[in-house]
């Protein structure tokens, strides 16, 4: 199973978590920002690996960024936060890697498995 689809698959356990809800009187849970923002780190790495090698029109980890913060963050500070950490990432892998090579499958690969330990971890503190 490709390490895609994973991560698509815990971005999909997230999605109807809030719907979850059955005081609607109560806050919709929400994952602590900071492992959020990590992952938007991670997405924003992914996205600049990608963006080196197949130009700026490949948005695979950024569509997934995308979704994340449909879920995450759809407005306010929480979702400027997001933004920031997808940015941070997306510049500090462009300064690691300005130009593609024989790597960058090893290390697209390497990123995503970050980002899946991420993703579950996010999943299980709903559970929680």
């Amino acid at each position: 199973m490709s390490l895609r689809i994973l991560f698509v698959a815990a971005i999909a356990v997230l999605a109807p978590l809030p719907a979850m809800a059955q005081d609607p009187a109560r806050p919709l849970a929400s994952a602590p920002i900071e492992m959020v923002a990590d992952l938007a780190e991670v997405l924003g790495r992914a996205h600049a690996v990608r963006t080196v090698c197949n130009g700026d029109s490949d948005s695979t980890w950024r569509n997934y960024m995308l979704n994340l913060m449909a879920i995450e963050a759809p407005s306010g500070s929480r979702r400027a936060a997001l933004t920031d950490a997808f940015n941070r990432g997306y510049r500090g892998q462009n300064r690691e890697t300005s130009a593609c090579n024989d790597q960058m499958p090893r290390i697209e690969a390497s990123i995503a498995r970050r980002g899946r330990e991420l993703a579950d971890a996010i999943a299980r503190s709903y559970l929680n």
